[in-house]
């Protein structure tokens, strides 16, 4: 039955982003503003540490790119510090303080920007925002198929006890083979592109899934919410998303598809 609800909620949500993302991207960056919002809500709900003012970041940046002309590299170069700030806090072997202040980075550097950037490149090409879909969720499935069937190892045991070693290399292994033939069908990118993002973006999901674990281990809460039925809090469904996307971007970037 869980799984039934799981699968449901899955369809729902998918269906709203890419739904919106082929129907209107006016539309779809409402959904993703939403969708900030919810989880900066949920974030200071579980750290029960309150800033109002992160509610603010993500109008406000989305403002001020279409205002600059190198919006776009500030976004990167800020998106990028944002991933080495949750990696640092991660791999920190003492918990670090969850802080008003700690709240507020996290709610801008770690959610807002990376939603508005995702919100900028369904502009620029929105079958490059499928493809970063596509890549985040059959790594989540895959990893959870893997790691129920087969896995043995634990990955972190004081973060995250469930997942395993053999789950997450089996989720990067699905996720590129699958991604590689859809990048090369709908010839989106050249090889080395497919397999870069791919494999890249896959690694920074998993890392995100444990930035968010760390954080409500830390809180001593389960879910970020309760909003999507059988995956708890909107936050619990972006964390694999949120460090992925500014990496995802910059190889983009890099390899020359976004400017």
């Amino acid at each position: 039955m869980i799984l039934f609800v799981r699968f449901i909620t899955s369809l729902f949500y998918a269906g709203l982003l890419l739904g919106s993302l082929y129907t209107n991207i006016p539309f779809f960056s409402v959904v993703i503003f939403a969708m900030t919002l919810i989880s900066l809500f949920e974030i200071q709900r579980i750290t029960t540490k309150k800033a109002a003012v992160v509610y603010a970041f993500f109008p406000l940046i989305l403002l001020l790119s279409f205002v600059f002309e190198q919006a776009n590299l500030v976004l990167i170069i800020s998106g990028i510090f944002g991933v080495i700030l949750m990696v640092t806090f991660l791999f920190a072997k003492k918990n670090i303080d969850i802080s008003k202040t700690f709240v507020t980075v996290l709610g801008g550097v770690g959610v807002s920007i990376p939603l508005v950037m995702l919100a900028l490149l369904s502009v620029q090409n929105p079958d490059f925002v499928a493809f970063f879909f596509g890549i985040i969720w059959l790594n989540d499935s895959g990893a959870y198929l893997v790691g129920t069937t087969i896995g043995k190892r634990v990955l972190a045991a004081k973060i995250s006890p469930n997942k395993t070693i053999e789950g997450n290399i089996g989720g990067i292994v699905i996720t590129t083979i699958i991604m590689f033939f859809v990048g090369r069908y709908f010839e989106l990118f050249d090889t080395k592109t497919i397999l870069a993002l791919t494999i890249i973006t896959a690694i920074c999901g998993g890392l995100g899934d444990l930035v968010q674990s760390k954080i409500k281990r830390q809180c001593g809460v389960k879910d970020s919410g309760k909003i999507l039925p059988g995956h708890g809090g909107m936050y619990d469904r972006l964390d694999s998303s949120l460090l992925a996307i500014p990496v995802y971007i910059l190889i983009l970037f890099v390899f020359g598809y976004v400017s």
